[in-house]
């Protein structure tokens, strides 16, 4: 039996929410700010929080759904083969290789991976992201000041610099619309993927582990457990349904492990006959993904 996808829609959209939080408390501060730092500051903030969303989504999606990655893997080093985590760092490899692409192949490739609608960000979005990232580069590399590479990459939405200087200016009024239009295209992002994966449920990641676990003719999760859909919860132990006397020396001690996590039932470890564990692989696997059962 193929590894299960644990995956939770909640997961997936964190790093959405943080960015979002993030965004709407630099907005209440730019308020009170006149001071071009400050805004300069919030402003790099407020993109990099933006652009670390869609990182992280990536990375979630890739961790859990590894067969998303292209067929031609990242350069693995010798190291991380010895380590043995070779999937983690290909996964790393290629989130930051994206990072360092185009704004268009970055959301190309972030829509692809998700596997939300590829014009979810409309033209003239674009175009605003496309010139505050460009502002963004501007500030780091040359303090606001004018040069060939932002007039190539701004887009239409390119600004004329002012003073003799020819420096762009991150005020009150750029720093806030440009907080609105990345806040507009996370809250889309956000929509489209609690749609894409509105399944991803944390009782449907347990329920996921448990056959991954325990599937045999007499365990099922229903006989085993109550259930709240509508809190997402897993409730009490199902005494008179359970079939957990069936299960071997070694699966029942997974089963006294599941519930001590999942429950905080106390177990004895030395209990009847052992003898044994049966597959490792799969203890290892239930072992690192065991914080899931945790309410």
């Amino acid at each position: 039996m193929n590894r299960p996808i644990l995956l939770q829609k909640k997961e997936l959209v964190e790093p959405i929410n943080q960015a979002l939080e993030r965004i709407e408390k630099i907005r209440q501060r730019k308020m009170n700010n006149v001071d071009s730092i400050i805004l300069e500051g919030l402003f790099v903030l407020g993109v990099a929080s933006f652009e670390n969303s869609m990182n992280d989504t990536m990375r979630i999606v890739l961790t859990h759904i590894p067969d998303k990655l292209d067929i031609k893997s990242e350069h693995i080093s010798k190291e991380h083969l010895i380590d043995g985590k070779p999937l983690k760092q290909a996964i790393e490899v290629k989130v930051q290789n994206i990072s360092y692409k185009s704004l268009p192949e970055i959301l190309k490739y972030f829509t692809k991976i998700t596997g939300i609608s590829e014009n979810i960000v409309k033209e003239d979005e674009l175009n605003s992201l496309t010139e505050i990232k460009a502002t963004r580069n501007l500030l780091l590399h040359n303090n606001l000041k004018e040069n060939s590479f932002y007039q190539d990459t701004a887009g239409p939405n390119k600004r004329q610099p002012q003073g003799i200087e020819r420096r762009l200016v991150i005020d009150q009024d750029y720093l806030f619309q440009s907080l609105v239009d990345m806040r507009t295209i996370l809250r889309n992002f956000k929509t489209e993927l609690l749609d894409k994966y509105s399944d991803y449920t944390k009782i449907r990641a347990i329920r996921q582990l448990f056959d991954y676990i325990f599937k045999t003719p007499i365990m099922d999760f229903d006989h085993e457990f109550e259930i709240d859909t509508e809190r997402d919860t897993i409730g009490a132990i199902k005494t008179e349904t359970s079939r957990r006397g069936g299960l071997s020396s070694s699966e029942r001690l997974y089963f006294d492990m599941w519930i001590a996590h999942s429950h905080g039932n106390r177990f004895e470890f030395n209990r009847g006959h052992f003898y044994g564990i049966g597959n490792r692989e799969k203890l290892g696997y239930f072992i690192e993904n065991i914080d899931l059962l945790k309410s």
